[in-house]
C-alpha cells in the first residue's frame, strides 16, 4: 500500500536552540520536533523532505518541506494542530496538499537568503545578527559582491570536503544599509554548504580593509575551499524563500 497524500509545509523558525534542520542522534533539530508532532496527528511515522538543511543557529522565514502519508487530513486541520502543538520558536506559515510528484528538495528552482550584520550594539539583535564594531567601506563591500556575482564556480566559498557542484546561477546579490544594519541578500539556483556565510565573511573582510579585492579574486580563482577561510557566524543567516 503506497502513501497517497502529499502535503507541503512552509515553515518559519528561530534556529538558536536547534542543532540545525536535519534530524541527528543526540541533538534536538527542527525536523525532529515537527516530525514528532506529525506522528502524533497521523498515528504513523512521518518523514519530512526539506528544500535543504540549515545549520545550527540559522533561522528561516520560508523553509519548505513535504511529507507523504496514508491518511487524509484537511490542510487547515494540520496547520491548526501544528501551530497549537509546536514550541513557540517554530511556526507553520501554510499547509497545502500537493501532487505526489512534488519534492521540496528536487522541485525547487531557487532560494533567497539574507544575512544581517549590525554595526551598533543592540541587545535586541543578539542572536539575530553578527555584531561587527569596525567601520565599513560600503562601496568596497558592494564591489566585492559584484565580483562574487560574476563567478559560477564558488568552490572557494564552500565547506571543505562537501559535495560540490560547479555551476551556480547567482540571480541577485546585493546589500542594503540603513546606517545601523547591513543586510546582504542573495538569490541563486542552489547553494553550497557555508556558501552564504563565506560570502559574508569575505565581504566583511573587504569592507573593514583586511582583505583587498585582488586578494578576494585570487581566492575565487583558486577554486579551493581551503583558500576561503573567512566564515560569518550562523546567527545572522536567514532562509527567506524557496521558489518552485
Amino acid at each position: 500500500m503506497k502513501k497517497n497524500h502529499n502535503y507541503k509545509l512552509t515553515i518559519k523558525y528561530i534556529g538558536t536552540r536547534y542543532h540545525g534542520w536535519q534530524r541527528q542522534p543526540n541533538h534536538i533539530t527542527v525536523q525532529q520536533v515537527i516530525e514528532d508532532c506529525l506522528k502524533e496527528l497521523f498515528k504513523e511515522k512521518i518523514t519530512l523532505i526539506a528544500s535543504g538543511r540549515t545549520d545550527a543557529g540559522v533561522h528561516a522565514l520560508g523553509q519548505v518541506a513535504n511529507f507523504k502519508t496514508f491518511s487524509y487530513r484537511k490542510p487547515f486541520e494540520i496547520y491548526k494542530y501544528l501551530n497549537a502543538t509546536l514550541p513557540r520558536d517554530i511556526g507553520i506559515v501554510s499547509v497545502e496538499e500537493v501532487p505526489l510528484s512534488f519534492n521540496a528538495r528536487f522541485s525547487a528552482k531557487g532560494k533567497t537568503y539574507f544575512y544581517r550584520i549590525y554595526t551598533k550594539p543592540d541587545p535586541f539583535l543578539y542572536g539575530f545578527g553578527w555584531y561587527v564594531s569596525k567601520r565599513f567601506d560600503i562601496k568596497k563591500m558592494e564591489e566585492a559582491l559584484e565580483l562574487i556575482r560574476g563567478y559560477k564556480d564558488l568552490k572557494s566559498l564552500a565547506k571543505k570536503g562537501d559535495y560540490l557542484r560547479e555551476d551556480i546561477d547567482i540571480r541577485e546579490l546585493f546589500l542594503k544599509f540603513d546606517g545601523k544594519i547591513i543586510e546582504i541578500h542573495i538569490t541563486a539556483s542552489h547553494f553550497l554548504r557555508y556558501m552564504v556565510r563565506k560570502i559574508v565573511g569575505h565581504t566583511v573582510r573587504v569592507g573593514t580593509g583586511s582583505l583587498s579585492i585582488n586578494q578576494l579574486k585570487e581566492i575565487l580563482d583558486a577554486s579551493d575551499p581551503n583558500k576561503g577561510i573567512y566564515i560569518a557566524p550562523p546567527e545572522g543567516l536567514f532562509l527567506k524563500e524557496v521558489y518552485y
